[in-house]
């Protein structure tokens, strides 16, 4: 058939959509089809990692149609071979690697300066490459929209420590005049470094997953979100989740400011809550303190972002085994450091597996003031707050419960003067467009518990899950 067609363009898709297995006779009918690679605009390639070595292996010659590739490893980590399409693909658009590794970004990618969407995921230990090396490729690309890069591992090969990661003497910071999307998982010391070395005039969405770290350092971060210009942020999302916590801040409307997603990859709820306390200081901080971005001792005496009027706590347990299950503990501390970045918050979602432990953080501290004089300037915790939204399932013991530890906290504010209303709000009666904006997926079973996330298995550890 290809022979006796005219030559149109071809497309050459054994993605994971189409194929789930390979046989000979999928291999066998791709190489034939390979034999007019230059007529090729799309290639889909997933498969074991013997078999994208096979295939490969053929593709030397130019493809002067390509504009969409993708090559995802099923089984391992594969090198894509030096000679891969003649590192020629000068229409090349979209790039999507996933388990791929390319020696020092090449050979592919000189030739491909007309890169709309450039995704490397699952990068694997061997392949790490220098930031500033990635920059160097980028800044050929003035047609980039969106850069995603995902690492496996937390740690390089050896002898690339993450010093590598960071630029040395003054840095002249490339700019990507059309990218509108970033995403990133990794160590904070890569994207630290790749921030202080690219400007983002139009960027829309900034998504950033950083591997567990009992100590975030970011100020870069924190410096190129605080620089976006458009960004307005009134609204702030804080999910719990089994093997991640997140932070997504945003305005009501998506057109008024972009989208910002902050991640730790971290099992242990209290390690979350203290990594969401550390990057809401360093985003959101305004009295003296040391959290990202702050030095020791310095002092942040005006806001860095707008202030926040929402916030939402959901939580989402996952389905625990019977003999896993065990109450949170986080330290009341932890909670209240969180809190303090949202002062002037006027609206409190909060999932109902949260209440005790926000009503404890909400109260003033034990004691009467006069017997503690540190007491008397400690600052009222949310004192703009008027609402608190609490979000339920269908069990009316776990909805009478959170009330309750809620009640104790409320009936204090109203008595000093400061008027708080509780809205219940059952998550399962909730629109699929309610539901989206407000809670995805933070319904309690019924009959269920609070319970700890499940901690994630040993091998995790190496590919950020811990």
């Amino acid at each position: 058939m290809i022979n006796q067609f005219p030559t149109f363009p071809l497309v050459l898709d054994y993605g994971p959509r189409l194929l789930k297995t390979w046989t000979l006779g999928d291999k066998e009918g791709l190489l034939s089809a390979l034999q007019h690679l230059s007529r090729a605009s799309d290639i889909m390639l997933s498969a074991p990692q013997s078999t994208l070595e096979e295939v490969t292996a053929v593709m030397v010659e130019p493809a002067p149609r390509l504009e969409h590739l993708t090559l995802h490893s099923q089984s391992a980590e594969f090198v894509l071979p030096k000679g891969f399409l003649g590192g020629d693909a000068p229409q090349l658009r979209y790039l999507i690697l996933t388990g791929v590794s390319l020696a020092a970004l090449r050979p592919l990618l000189p030739s491909a300066t007309s890169l709309v969407s450039l995704v490397f995921e699952r990068i694997p230990s061997s392949a790490y490459f220098p930031p500033d090396s990635l920059v160097a490729h980028t800044r050929a690309m003035p047609h980039l929209q969106t850069l995603s890069i995902g690492f496996l591992s937390t740690f390089p090969r050896p002898g690339f420590g993450t010093e590598r990661f960071l630029p040395r003497g003054h840095i002249a910071r490339v700019e990507l005049p059309a990218l509108t999307q970033l995403i990133y998982r990794g160590v904070s010391a890569y994207i630290e470094s790749l921030l202080a070395q690219i400007r983002t005039p139009l960027i829309r969405d900034v998504d950033v997953t950083l591997f567990n770290q009992l100590t975030l350092t970011i100020p870069r971060v924190r410096a190129f979100i605080r620089d976006l210009e458009t960004f307005r942020p009134s609204r702030a999302r804080i999910d719990f989740t089994e093997t991640s916590a997140h932070i997504i801040v945003s305005a009501p409307q998506p057109s008024e400011s972009p989208d910002v997603s902050l991640s730790i990859s971290c099992a242990r709820l209290d390690f979350q809550v203290s990594a969401m306390a550390q990057i809401c200081s360093g985003l959101f901080g305004t009295s003296t303190g040391t959290g990202i971005g702050v030095g020791a001792g310095a002092t942040a005496t005006a806001l860095l972002l707008p202030v926040v009027e929402e916030l939402m706590l959901g939580f989402h347990p996952g389905e625990l085994r019977e003999e896993q299950r065990d109450e949170d503990i986080v330290d009341t501390a932890l909670w209240r450091a969180l809190l303090a970045s949202f002062q002037y918050a006027r609206t409190l979602r909060v999932h109902a597996a949260l209440a005790a432990d926000l009503s404890r953080a909400l109260q003033p501290a034990d004691g009467p003031v006069d017997e503690d004089p540190k007491l008397e300037s400690e600052p009222l915790l949310l004192s703009e707050l008027r609402t608190v939204v609490l979000l339920h399932g269908d069990d009316e013991g776990v909805l009478a419960a959170a009330s309750e530890a809620l009640g104790v906290f409320v009936d204090g504010r109203n008595r000093a003067g400061h008027v708080v209303n509780i809205e219940p709000r059952d998550l399962n009666r909730l629109s699929l467009t309610s539901l989206s904006t407000i809670s995805p997926s933070s319904s309690l079973r019924p009959g269920s518990k609070r319970t700890r996330p499940v901690s994630a298995k040993q091998g995790d550890v190496k590919n950020g899950s811990a």
